[in-house]
């Protein structure tokens, strides 16, 4: 019978026990740049002790992730998960989630080569500006803001943006933007979805970015 294999760098004991709850699994591997002092869990519980270098983390990690094993990983996303979200992502390996204040939330690992260029270039326009709107898109690469609008919802379904607040520009108003400015609004009312990335979006950039 295969084993339920639960991967985490998780350290405190109540992140732990909300990990085991969400995944069920039969063994628990938890990695650890020193040693650390856990107590007793329910389940086996195997501890990795790894370097903070990349290397290092996948001369380790990787033999676990291509074994014939039933594996769910659960990080937070600091540079160690971030690591470890890289390969489950060269592996296909689902389902994984990551623990952002408190709360655990599934992402989807997305195959290399999954961003076309204009979905890369919306991607890098985010991360360098912070949010990003369809107008935005428009103006920086030309793409029709429905078409724009498309993507960045696509996006949003993926855990890649996060939808951060429906602006609305009445008759009147001066409209400021890092990519446009322009006169007052003179006629009717506009309204933008404005975006901004998530932990995910970043980590998929950075694969989209480093891919040979």
């Amino acid at each position: 019978m295969v084993e339920k294999i639960l991967l985490t760098n998780l350290k405190s004991k109540d992140n732990i026990q909300k990990a085991i709850s969400t995944a069920k699994p039969d063994k628990m591997i938890i990695i650890s740049t020193r040693k650390a002092k856990f107590s007793e869990f329910e389940v086996k519980t195997e501890y990795l002790k790894v370097k903070n270098q990349f290397e290092s983390i996948i001369h380790k990690i990787n033999p676990i992730l291509t074994a014939e094993e039933d594996i769910s990983i659960i990080v937070k996303p600091d540079s160690i998960g971030t690591y470890i979200l890289w390969l489950a992502q060269i592996h296909s390996l689902n389902p994984a989630y990551i623990v952002s204040h408190g709360e655990i939330q599934q992402i989807p690992i997305i195959p290399t080569g999954k961003l076309g260029d204009k979905q890369s270039d919306i991607l890098k326009l985010a991360d360098c500006h912070g949010f990003i709107d369809p107008k935005s898109i428009n103006k920086e690469y030309g793409i029709s803001e429905e078409e724009a609008k498309g993507y960045l919802e696509e996006f949003s379904k993926m855990g890649i943006l996060k939808f951060l607040e429906k602006r609305e520009f009445e008759v009147g108003d001066m409209k400021e933007h890092p990519y446009y400015d322009t006169d007052l609004l003179e006629k009717g009312k506009e309204i933008e979805d404005f975006y901004v990335m998530t932990e995910l979006g970043r980590l998929l950039l950075y694969v989209d970015l480093t891919k040979e």
